[in-house]
């Protein structure tokens, strides 16, 4: 059993940040590209997501690059930028799998791209006093499926933009619509919403390290089992089991390589 990280864990997670990241994502990178660094360089086709000084609680303080936490408000974030396309007529429909990622893992079905390592946001959460639970994951029972739900401490994720020189932030769940019903994951929410799961230390290649960093999941929306941030209804990312159904809302996602602030806050 592969143990998901606690606070007991946080030194692990400040020496795993420093080694080299080896991509342990359930699909091969693109060999027509040359790989990149997933955190310190970004792809070169894809946004750099920007250092920013963004608005929010007095006391955020910079504890890793590109994050910030103010323990006493409950709130860290992390900065990102759009990395999908929503607006291009041809391709009206952007499936999504996951709401934010790291470089060269999944932005091709990401609303945002982000430079933060996700073991560090890891341990930003941490630094406010929250425990982590368990990722989603599926059980074989026979020939039926059953779905265990992700765990762990309950949170507020938005997103943060500037526009006519003013900041907007709402729920990230705002940005993406069912193409079923045209409901944004806001409105269908119902009692769903997001955890603190802990993605989970594995051993890759002889080398230990944090699930995350190297498949790139922080926010997710389907359920790949090692997610940092987790959405507590779960959704399948194969195909074969359940049709996609979430896209990115073309009215009020961003352009492409909008800078963005991802703000996480602890949920009462």
């Amino acid at each position: 059993m592969n143990p998901t990280l606690s606070a007991s864990g946080a030194c692990a997670v400040l020496l795993i940040a420093t080694l080299p990241l080896a991509s342990c994502a359930s699909r091969p990178p693109d060999s027509s590209q040359p790989r990149q660094h997933p955190i310190a360089v970004p792809a070169p086709d894809r946004p750099n997501p920007p250092k920013a000084t963004p608005p929010g609680p007095s006391g955020l303080r910079e504890v890793f690059p590109h994050i910030r936490v103010d323990a006493a408000a409950g709130t860290i974030e992390f900065d990102a930028a759009v990395c999908i396309d929503a607006h291009n007529p041809k391709t009206p429909r952007v499936y999504l799998e996951v709401l934010a990622c790291t470089p060269d893992t999944k932005e091709h079905e990401s609303l945002v791209v982000t430079n933060a390592a996700p073991s560090q946001i890891h341990a930003a959460l941490l630094l406010l006093g929250l425990q982590p639970g368990t990722p989603g994951t599926w059980d074989w029972e026979g020939a039926v499926i059953k779905p265990l739900p992700p765990s762990g401490p309950r949170l507020m994720v938005t997103a943060t933009r500037t526009q006519g020189g003013s900041p907007l932030e709402g729920p990230i769940t705002d940005w993406v619509l069912n193409v079923r019903d045209n409901r944004s994951l806001t409105a269908s929410a119902g009692a769903d919403h997001f955890v603190f799961a802990g993605s989970q230390m594995i051993r890759h290649k002889g080398v230990e390290m944090y699930r995350a960093d190297g498949e790139g999941c922080i926010v997710g929306l389907c359920t790949f089992g090692g997610e940092t941030i987790a959405w507590s209804r779960l959704f399948s990312p194969d195909t074969s089991l359940e049709e996609p159904q979430w896209i990115a809302d073309g009215s009020r996602t961003p352009p492409f390589g909008t800078p963005v602030i991802v703000r996480i806050r602890k949920a009462d």
